[in-house]
């Protein structure tokens, strides 16, 4: 489980990290990015030093992929660095000159320095070294913070074997090797300004993989840091030891579990037991699916409820955690303050004041409080005050030379002692704490499977009941539904006593009604077609009617303008007749000529008025232009005996496909109704204008009058059957004007304009 949190927590970090394009074009150029690292570095149960596995906290949280190389020597590694063998180098001390080299990120961990010498001497602080030889490394930064140092400084290749034999004093470093001379030597702390602080180095050729790093450190939980930090390195204090209580069953079951599984249960085998009996299959859905419902509350309450127990003892622990780690380092922090105040006593007789002991610019005695120490914590941490305040007296008395300085080391070798058993216990109690909630956290995570196991095993056995109760019944019903659409009759077999099956049984008797009902209206059906039909050629036979009865009409018009017509030639011809018999042989040849004329005149008349009542029912193209004109020759003398003026104007383009004398028929009909109203009216200066226009999408046919216009309430009425105003008119001549228009897809349409009316025929163009 710690490690699904861990893989969350991980995936969580990677994708809150931002690099900018640079940054990622640098990690992309730079697949491996490698660090000097030590050989000798302390190392823990897994093989890792405290470096090595912030490096792996790098990797994790920056999502980067940096590899240690490691080195014998500290000097090999520094090199490598400088020189840009290696894109930096872990745990570098500050240095000005070496910030020459190194772009210097944030400490990351903090060492003190320790003083390494046998047990028999009397050595326990700097201030003891005076004329001292004490070995110190080379380029280690102590050299550089030490200034002037009041003891010898060298080098040697085996200072531990020299220690041991007494040719130095004392070793100075920040780390002591396993090695055959350890039993004998002992370790102490001591602090020299900034020397213990641990950065990473970044070779300043390498500008954009400084910014990478400090971003992945942000990164970092500190409680992951505080995990990988190793406090002691050089023979530290054996932990105080506690027996750790044994953990049952009992000690991580509660009532509420044991409530909630036995439900799961219950309802699980409630479940088992109508599924093997089947008796779900004659319940009604409301309470089936209710049941379902409520079952699936209760287990998904299970679920939730150890979910939300898993989340609670997760986040106790990281409140453990977080509180043991205030403790430690405000431990650790008073640790450095009293180590300060010691160095200060012993360098500079300043005694110690639990007045004025500050630690993180707060009063120490400000922190002997449940505010920061748990209260078991407290009770212990409060004999640090006493003992504090024991070592001032003590140092007064050093200084006054009523006590030995031996007393006092010893006195305070106690108190740091006493520190570390706090530290010790601290740990230990907040592990043991850690440890059960661990336990329970494992009994969570085994009752939430468990419970999930029987959510899922109840879920397939509802899964199939409800597949049998309401799928199964709705994809039989499907299926009559399909074949009763083709014609293929089913036989009822459910028989399941539910609102499916009453479902079913009511479908199949609505299904022979229905059988009964198609039969009715199929007969129905046919005899309405039958009805339909003889209507149908009763209409036409009557629009025939009508329509002869207009031509009839119209034929009296025509005859009664062709006898007009005819009039005149005949006159005419009689004329000249007689003026052929008295006439001189060279006056015979003009006057045939013109009877010649005459007689074409009355032949066109003629033809024309033969062809307007030929019958056709083929349809052709006709242009407007030409037929307008023909109607126009037809009407021309009657048209000039009502002195009736004719003006045109045309678009050759404008053809249509139809019936060309059926579309005169609407031609006339609408001049001599014009006619009509100019008579009616007494008009005296009688105008028709015919034009044809057009726009993107339909041509227009346009014959407009200065007739005196249609009145307004009977203007949507002229095109209806057997309506007319006039008292011997038919009402029928607008009507067939209308239907012409629309057998020929056009829509014809009349409105009023200035002094007269307008009659327009609209078609679309074609595609």
């Amino acid at each position: 489980m710690k490690q699904i949190v861990s893989l969350i927590i991980s995936i969580t970090f990677i994708f809150a990290i931002n690099y900018s394009e640079k940054e990622k074009e640098f990690l992309k150029n730079h697949p491996v990015i490698y660090f000097s690292a030590m050989e000798y570095w302390p190392i823990d149960e897994n093989g890792s030093s405290l470096h090595i596995n912030y490096i792996k906290l790098l990797n994790k949280y920056g999502k980067l992929n940096i590899q240690p190389v490691f080195y014998k020597t500290w000097n090999k590694g520094f090199k490598a660095a400088k020189e840009g063998k290696t894109y930096g180098i872990m745990a570098l001390s500050y240095s000005k000159k070496r910030e020459n080299f190194f772009f210097y990120t944030p400490a990351y961990n903090y060492n003190p320095y320790y003083l390494i010498t046998l047990k028999k001497s009397n050595i326990i602080s700097l201030k003891d070294l005076k004329n001292k030889t004490v070995f110190i490394a080379k380029n280690s930064i102590i050299r550089e913070n030490l200034k002037k140092p009041l003891f010898n400084v060298i080098y040697s290749t085996t200072p531990y074997k020299d220690l041991a034999s007494g040719k130095i004093d004392a070793i100075l470093t920040f780390y002591m090797p396993t090695n055959k001379y350890i039993k004998n030597l002992k370790t102490t702390k001591v602090f020299i300004d900034k020397s213990g602080e641990e950065h990473i180095g970044i070779n300043k050729n390498y500008s954009v993989l400084y910014s990478i790093v400090l971003k992945a450190q942000k990164e970092i939980p500190y409680e992951e840091i505080e995990k990988i930090k190793e406090k002691y390195y050089f023979n530290p204090m054996p932990p105080v030891k506690f027996s750790t209580q044994k953990i049952t069953l009992k000690d991580l079951i509660e009532p509420t579990d044991l409530i909630l599984i036995t439900v799961s249960i219950l309802f699980f085998f409630l479940v088992i037991y109508y599924f093997i009996t089947k008796k779900y299959l004659h319940l009604h859905l409301k309470p089936f699916l209710i049941g379902i419902f409520l079952i699936e509350t209760i287990i998904l309450g299970l679920i939730v409820y150890e979910i939300v127990m898993f989340n609670y003892y997760s986040k106790k622990i990281l409140e453990i955690k977080s509180r043991s780690f205030n403790e430690l380092f405000l431990t650790d922090k008073m640790e450095e303050v009293i180590l300060k105040s010691n160095k200060n006593f012993l360098e500079n007789n300043q005694t110690i004041s639990i007045n004025t002991l500050k630690v993180l610019n707060t009063p120490l005695k400000d922190y002997f409080s449940p505010k920061y120490f748990h209260p078991a914590t407290l009770s212990k941490i409060a004999n640090i005050k006493i003992n504090l305040q024991k070592l001032s007296n003590l140092q007064k008395e050093v200084l006054n030379q009523k006590a030995d300085i031996s007393i006092y080391n010893t006195n305070f070798n106690y108190v740091l002692e006493q520190i570390q058993i706090i530290k010790n216990y601290i740990k230990n109690e907040n592990d043991k704490e850690i440890y059960f909630i661990q336990e329970k956290i494992k009994y969570q995570f085994k009752l939430l499977i468990a419970v999930t196991i029987i959510f899922i095993l109840t879920n397939i056995l509802l899964f199939k009941m409800i597949k049998e109760k309401i799928y199964k019944p709705i994809t039989y019903l499907t299926q009559v539904m399909k074949n009763y659409k083709q014609g293929i009759k089913t036989q009822e077999n459910y028989f399941y006593n539910d609102e499916m099956g009453h479902m079913i049984k009511e479908f199949f008797t609505l299904q022979n009604r229905l059988n009964s009902k198609i039969d009715e209206l199929r007969h129905h059906k046919e005899n309405l077609e039958n009805q339909v039909k003889e209507e149908v050629n009763k209409r036409l036979h009557h629009e025939k009617i009508l329509l002869q009865q207009s031509r009839l009409a119209s034929m009296g018009e025509m005859i009664n303008a062709i006898a007009h017509q005819w009039k005149q030639p005949l006159n005419v011809i009689s004329l000249y007749n007689t003026l052929l018999q008295k006439s001189n042989k060279p006056d015979i040849g003009k006057i045939t000529s013109n009877i010649q004329m005459q007689i074409e005149h009355m032949n066109n008349t003629i033809n024309e008025f033969r062809n307007f009542f030929k019958k056709s029912k083929e349809k052709e193209t006709f242009c407007i232009s030409e037929t307008v004109q023909k109607v126009l020759l037809l009407l021309k003398d009657e048209l000039n005996k009502n002195q009736i003026e004719v003006s045109t104007k045309f678009n050759p383009d404008f053809c249509i496909e139809g019936i060309p004398n059926e579309f005169k028929h609407l031609l006339i009909t609408i001049i001599n109704n014009a006619k009509d109203a100019f008579i009616e009216n007494g008009i005296k200066e009688r105008n028709i204008k015919i034009e044809t226009k057009e726009d993107e999408n339909f041509y227009y046919l346009e014959i407009s009058d200065n007739a005196g216009g249609i009145p307004e309430e009977i203007l949507e009425k002229i095109f209806d059957l057997n309506f007319t105003t006039k008292e011997k008119g038919s009402g029928i001549g607008l009507y067939l004007a209308n239907q012409i228009a629309i057998k020929h897809t056009g829509i014809l349409e009349v409105k009023n304009i200035t002094n007269g009316a307008k009659f327009i025929f609209k078609i679309r163009k074609s595609l």
